[in-house]
């Protein structure tokens, strides 16, 4: 981890502030990743060169804005990404669903475009075993995990990091959580689609490698057309 150490030119800024900021910076830039519990209390002072207090009073700055969660008896972990993400996420559970799922579709469609002029040879590894991993996983909760996985990493090809960051807020809001009381079937349908030789989802990669920005705009329609027909079925009367 980069040394988070307080520069002298900082020095009207209260230090716990600066702290924060520095800490701040580990969950934005992706070094402390979503999930992933930060170092202790101790280690975070040896790293800063901050007294006890002021770095407790740093990490409680930052579970107060919701970046990070205190878990009592077990550390303290990174629940999101940034303040965008929480705004996000706090604006999308106030809206109608379908209003959120418009809006997935329109960033959908749009990244795609860039993903085919901008994606990178490791982009394109990346999302060719997103979907091998979606194909040879028998359980349907992980397969399905591995079909997200492969949208965001087409976010990520986009080169565009602010719509990326929208998407994943997005992508983790209830449109996206596995229904209760569907079957495997069911499930697999829904977010993954039914196809075989004809999916769009591999349509999309091939169009993403081959540079061709109206074949995965092509493909993402495919793919919008099929989840938008199935979510209606299934939302909440």
């Amino acid at each position: 981890m980069p040394d988070p150490r307080i520069a002298p030119t900082a020095r009207n800024i209260p230090l716990s502030v600066q702290i924060a900021e520095q800490l701040r910076s580990q969950i934005t830039s992706g070094h402390w990743e979503l999930g992933q519990k930060i170092p202790g209390e101790h280690q975070l002072v040896e790293m800063t060169g901050a007294s006890r207090n002021t770095v407790r009073e740093a990490i409680r700055g930052l579970v107060h804005a919701g970046l990070l969660e205190a878990r009592p008896g077990d550390g303290t972990y990174v629940c999101a990404s940034s303040e965008l993400e929480i705004a996000l996420q706090r604006r999308a559970a106030a809206e109608n669903v379908l209003e959120i799922f418009e809006a997935r579709e329109a960033l959908e469609l749009y990244a795609a475009r860039l993903a085919a002029e901008r994606a990178l040879p490791e982009d394109i590894d990346r999302m060719t075993r997103a979907l091998d991993g979606r194909d040879a996983e028998p359980d349907v909760a992980k397969s399905v995990e591995y079909d997200l996985d492969f949208h965001l990493e087409m976010f990520a090809a986009s080169g565009n990091q602010l719509i990326t960051d929208i998407y994943r807020s997005l992508d983790r809001s209830d449109t996206m959580s596995i229904p209760q009381g569907k079957s495997d079937k069911e499930t697999r349908q829904l977010f993954i689609g039914p196809w075989t030789d004809d999916d769009p989802h591999r349509q999309l990669l091939a169009a993403i490698r081959d540079r061709d920005p109206d074949g995965a705009a092509a493909a993402v329609v495919r793919l919008m057309d099929h989840s938008r027909s199935l979510f209606l079925q299934n939302m909440p009367k």
